[in-house]
């Protein structure tokens, strides 16, 4: 018997145009009636996921910044850990030195070194909640925000060549204090030390008294793989990286064919 469900967001619960289907929807109510929690880990700033929380009528905990914050639906803070100072800053350095673009998340700012055509993402996403409900997008020295607010996670963008990515990651890795996965493929999520989705789910299901045997956890990307490893079910969505869908118990239709929703009225419902 499932107690806790839980789901990545982008690629997996939402469809490529950052929608809900009103079938997922009801699927998510009909587990919920049964006592089964629903829950959201995301590799998204809080703000942005806290829309879809309330949009599906959760009142679990939000996973942000891949298990880095996790916050009430209120807002209220359960667990964060944000990276210190020095990793921060050496990070910054490397990613400015390599002309990289990159944004990071505090707990309520987003955070970019400069506004560009690819804000527009973010911004459209923003206007898309209530007035209340936004998250301010801040254009900023990097330097300026480390050690002044916390920041649980920086977004670097790469080139697509895998030479060029590699490299990359071989130098984030050797930074001391940070995590480094990826939501996509030409990014890069960097976290504090032992930050991933996995180990967040885990600190709740010990709170809980949930058992992983008990837990069923889809996604689509390198920052799922944990959760996916650690859950007793754990479901790769079709249009998942092969490593995901190699490392998952079980494979469901794609994110725009809601494949969350089918998963869990075969392995639930029916």
């Amino acid at each position: 018997m499932y107690r806790l469900i839980v789901s990545d967001l982008d690629g997996t619960l939402l469809r490529d145009d950052n929608t809900l289907s009103e079938y997922t929807k009801s699927i998510i109510h009909k587990v919920s009636q049964q006592g089964i929690e629903f829950m959201l880990a995301t590799g998204r700033i809080f703000g942005g996921a806290k829309g879809y929380a309330k949009e599906l009528n959760l009142d679990t905990p939000i996973l942000s910044c891949n298990g880095a914050l996790i916050k009430g639906t209120d807002g209220t803070v359960i667990y964060g850990k944000h990276i210190e100072p020095s990793p921060l800053t050496e990070v910054f350095h490397l990613l400015q030195g390599k002309e990289l673009y990159f944004h990071f998340y505090g707990e309520e700012n987003f955070y970019t070194r400069k506004l560009t055509d690819y804000m527009s993402r973010f911004y459209d996403l923003n206007k898309k909640l209530e007035e209340q409900e936004r998250f301010p997008i801040i254009e900023v020295d990097p330097f300026e925000v480390a050690g002044k607010d916390s920041i649980y996670k920086v977004l670097a963008h790469c080139g697509t060549e895998e030479h060029e990515r590699n490299e990359l990651y071989e130098l984030l890795k050797a930074v001391p204090g940070i995590s480094v996965t990826s939501s996509w493929s030409n990014t890069f999520d960097i976290c504090a030390d032992q930050v991933n989705k996995g180990i967040a789910i885990e600190r709740y299901a010990a709170e809980k008294g949930i058992n992983p045997s008990e837990i069923l956890c889809f996604g689509d990307n390198f920052n799922d793989l944990e959760m996916i490893q650690y859950a007793g079910m754990g479901v790769a969505v079709e249009n998942a990286v092969t490593l995901v869908k190699e490392t998952a118990n079980y494979v469901t239709l794609s994110n725009n064919e809601d494949g969350v929703a089918k998963a869990i009225e075969k392995l639930i419902l029916s």
